[in-house]
């Protein structure tokens, strides 16, 4: 008798089927997608980048020609053009030309502004996409979990039932139905937590791609291979040589080069010429040129101030490259301790604990089979085993959202789907 109420309760003999794993990277390559052909930040920073661009070409070219068009000595006590002998109808065309290097500097500037406002962009693009894949893997982890749970709320409903038949025919404790309930109810409780947590993260993962938060997002299947790179040297070497954050500090640390060679060349003088020519009624007409210059120097504190600034400026420049290269370390450093801690806890929930808690659970239901044991005892060992198999669907994930971080912290390519710099991505 007792064996067949031990078949009829043993909610946890039978392993939480495993959730039908989807082809996870089609799905998460399709919402990176939506997510940078519809946002409006990329939007933005692509127009950024355009304008930018054109800055370069406005920067080299030469100010624009004046024209003045006048007649010039009209007599004032009785106006005439053609009583007085100097009265003349006067046109005149004068062409500013900046001092020797200034166009050149301006250009340079001009070009590294460009160049950074782009690799900001790149920043934003691939922060955008392990956003988005800590979300996706965020939501894989939960309904992993709900599913475990599920099962397990169901298989207490099937001990609750058991348990109270056993106490109507005499053969089993109250207490023990007592216990299957409660648990049951618990489970409820935890139930309700985790999908509310489910709905936080698919209203984010929805509003990153710019679809309503409530949209029904389907179940997300978690990876069944561990996320591989070529380890943390490699990565710090890549990111050194080809992070876009690092690429983005060290163009603006250029344009501030420019800057402060310009301010430099502040100190020689811009030249203007000009040409007119006057029509003249009764005399011949007349022509002239001349060649203007300013004279810098006289303002020679406006200059020391302007050189003073433009150092300061590039002392900050120089500084916020090793910044942008201590936070990508820094940021490296803590996704390698994230994926790390959570890759050996797999290997130890797979390798250690799960098998224990499975042979534990067997062995608990053998007992109590045999009354060795009371139900608490049989329940405790169960829902451990539960627990332990959501624990390890965490670290699945945790490994996965700790590969995004290290997108987000790097800049690298490193989460599937994410797609390459350069080109206009937006949906326009």
């Amino acid at each position: 008798m007792r064996l067949r109420i031990v078949t009829a309760i043993a909610f946890l003999s039978v392993a939480p089927a495993a959730a039908q794993e989807a082809d996870w990277k089609s799905r998460l390559g399709t919402a990176i997608g939506n997510a940078v052909a519809h946002n409006p930040e990329l939007a933005a920073m692509e127009s950024r980048v355009a304008a930018a661009r054109h800055r370069v070409g406005q920067a080299g070219a030469l100010p624009d020609p004046e024209i003045e068009i006048g007649i010039q000595d009209i007599p004032f006590s009785n106006p005439s053009f053609t009583r007085s002998d100097f009265t003349m109808e006067m046109i005149s065309a004068r062409q500013m030309f900046p001092g020797a290097g200034k166009r050149g500097a301006r250009r340079s500037a001009a070009e590294t502004e460009a160049e950074a406002v782009a690799a900001e962009h790149v920043v934003h693009l691939r922060s955008l996409v392990a956003d988005l894949a800590d979300a996706f893997f965020a939501l894989g982890e939960l309904d992993a979990r709900i599913q475990i749970l599920e099962e397990s709320r169901e298989r207490l409903r099937r001990a609750a039932a058991s348990a109270m038949e056993r106490y109507r025919v005499g053969k089993g404790a109250q207490v023990d139905v007592l216990r299957a309930n409660l648990e049951t109810t618990s489970a409820e409780e935890r139930l309700s937590t985790l999908r509310a947590e489910r709905r936080k993260e698919a209203a984010r993962f929805n509003a990153l791609q710019l679809l309503p938060p409530d949209s029904p997002v389907a179940p997300v299947g978690l990876p069944s291979e561990e996320p591989l790179d070529g380890g943390r040297e490699e990565v710090l070497r890549r990111a050194a040589e080809e992070s876009p954050a690092v690429a983005q500090a060290a163009s603006e640390l250029r344009k501030t080069e420019q800057e402060s060679k310009l301010a430099r060349l502040e100190r020689r003088p811009d030249i203007t010429a000009m040409a007119y020519y006057g029509r003249r009624e009764r005399f011949e007409d007349l022509a002239g040129a001349s060649i203007a210059f300013n004279l810098p120097f006289v303002q020679s504190k406006r200059l020391t101030e302007r050189a003073a600034e433009a150092e300061a400026n590039l002392s900050g420049a120089r500084a916020g490259l090793e910044v942008a290269r201590n936070r990508i370390r820094r940021g490296i450093e803590e996704a390698y301790a994230d994926l790390d801690r959570n890759a050996s806890q797999i290997r130890l929930y797979r390798d250690s604990i799960l098998p224990q808690a499975e042979t534990n659970h067997r062995a608990a239901a053998e007992a109590y089979a045999v009354g060795q044991i009371d139900f608490l005892t049989y329940v405790r060992s169960a829902i451990d085993l539960d627990t332990y198999r959501g624990e390890l669907a965490v670290r699945r994930a945790g490994t996965w959202r700790a590969r995004a971080a290290l997108q987000r912290a790097s800049g690298l390519r490193l989460v599937p789907g994410t797609p390459e710099s350069g080109g206009n991505h937006v949906q326009r």
